[in-house]
């Protein structure tokens, strides 16, 4: 990798280490207030709000400087969060303000995404896409490990206000770095002599964007049916914190998700080689019976936390190979609109999810609503291998044209 896809790597890092304290400490803060699945549910609702509406961000980020777009969201971020210490050291963080706060702060955060991925993009040789991807998705997630496996201590040990403060100051030293260090060349919208008003070109570029997306069938067949994964994982994953009965029972969950993640993104590499209609709907058939098995054998000492780390391993897999579709097949000055758009699309129903998790959990119990999260992947996988279109035109690899 050059020198600036590592000032890239080095900064998702921090930033993506400071997201993960942060929205812990957010959500065992509400898990003691409250101790109430549906207000667990609706913390995590709130949280990823942000990113339905980042398709708003498209065409600010195909416009307008991505160095600019990356130190502005790190220092919004880094505000937001800052007041949030405060706030909780004086013992003013009333639960409205927190949720306003945080939806604040990861809206800036949230701007971030489409503007690294379409760097990377310009950054690094198609022929290298995957390799680079794996290796972002593999760093930052190996700090991910770190931060989960010691939240829940951290929590007990320093504090929640302390890792609010600390956690600002890490994202402000991010922003900081992209400010005096990054350097990335212009695209070819950013050097173009605009001869509309700002509002008139966003217009322009967010209409062409969308068209842009809407041709885009086949990789939006296969996104329609992750949007479904997304709805029933995020049920499940509202109810991990329900189910823990101390911080560090919490983390250990997170923990097995991130080990899980990151050993599947280091295997993505390795099956570029194979038909995608083969790879795709296996790891997700393979995620949704070793997610079932976690729960089913919920009681069993240490085997529940490592065959869900088998789920998210076939998890890890799937993310990178939906994230390098999306980059090989969006136009090069449509990137950051597409990736935008796309998200958006993806995470459009991910609030529901957890706000429909945490309504279930408060109901039934959290115990059916794990359950019932494992069988969006299996349905995933259902979903292609019977999908006419999926099955047949699919049947290339990453490693050929």
């Amino acid at each position: 990798m050059n020198k600036q896809l590592w000032i890239l790597l080095i900064g998702r890092i921090l930033t993506n280490f400071a997201d993960s304290l942060y929205m812990i400490a957010t959500v065992w803060y509400v898990k003691i207030l409250t101790d109430s699945a549906f207000l667990v549910g609706m913390t995590s609702a709130i949280a990823i709000l942000p990113v339905t509406v980042q398709f708003l961000y498209g065409p600010i980020i195909d416009r307008f400087s991505k160095r600019k777009i990356l130190y502005t969201a790190m220092f919004g971020q880094a505000f937001f969060v800052g007041i949030i210490s405060i706030m909780y050291f004086n013992e003013l963080l009333w639960l409205p303000l927190l949720f306003v706060l945080m939806f604040l702060a990861l809206s800036f955060s949230e701007a971030t995404y489409p503007t690294e991925s379409a760097l990377i993009e310009h950054l690094a040789s198609r022929e290298k896409l995957t390799k680079v991807n794996s290796l972002f998705a593999f760093s930052y997630q190996t700090l991910d490990i770190i931060c989960d496996a010691i939240s829940g201590i951290l929590i007990i040990f320093v504090g929640l206000g302390v890792i609010y403060l600390s956690t600002s100051f890490l994202l402000l030293f991010a922003g900081l770095m992209f400010f005096f260090y990054l350097k990335v060349p212009k695209s070819k919208k950013e050097v173009e002599a605009g001869t509309s008003s700002y509002f008139e070109q966003y217009k322009k570029d967010f209409v062409q964007g969308f068209q842009m997306v809407r041709k885009q069938k086949l990789l939006l067949q296969i996104l329609f049916g992750v949007m479904a994964i997304n709805v029933m994982a995020t049920m499940g994953l509202a109810m991990l914190p329900v189910i823990s009965s101390n911080s560090t029972e919490y983390g250990s969950w997170l923990t097995s998700i991130s080990v899980g993640t990151l050993i599947g993104t280091l295997i993505s590499s390795k099956l570029e080689k194979f038909p995608l209609n083969r790879v795709m709907p296996s790891v997700s058939l393979f995620s949704g019976l070793f997610w079932f098995l976690s729960i089913a054998f919920i009681d069993r000492l240490f085997i529940p936390y490592v065959f869900f780390s088998l789920a998210w391993l076939g998890i890890g897999i799937l993310g990178i190979y939906i994230q390098t579709l999306i980059q090989v097949n969006l136009p090069k000055e449509y990137l950051g609109i597409g990736f935008a758009f796309l998200s958006s699309l993806l995470g459009s129903l991910s609030p529901i999810g957890y706000f429909t998790g945490g309504l279930l959990g408060e109901i039934t119990s959290e115990i059916v609503v794990l359950l019932l999260a494992s069988t969006g992947y299996i349905g995933f996988a259902i979903y292609f291998f019977l999908h006419p279109k999926l099955k047949n035109q699919l049947n290339t690899s990453f490693g050929h044209d």
